[in-house]
């Protein structure tokens, strides 16, 4: 379903969240309250960024084309 270069891609943004909940966890240390992410939220942040990215990749690249098939 996924190329490689997409499971890598998602495992990017999955690594950014991985990181964000590391800081959070040290922040809620400090504060002494629970500021993190559930996994379940991780994994839907991650998603929701790689579809964004992809959505604009999939934009750019249509444009790209609709100019140069209309010019």
């Amino acid at each position: 379903m996924f190329s490689k270069i997409g499971i890598k891609e998602f495992q990017h943004y999955l690594d950014i969240e991985k990181e964000r909940q590391l800081a959070l966890q040290e922040l809620s240390e400090i504060l002494g309250i629970d500021i993190t992410f559930s996994d379940e939220e991780i994994r839907k942040n991650a998603e929701e960024n790689f579809a964004k990215n992809f959505n604009k990749k999939i934009e750019k690249e249509l444009n790209k084309w609709m100019k140069s098939a209309f010019s």
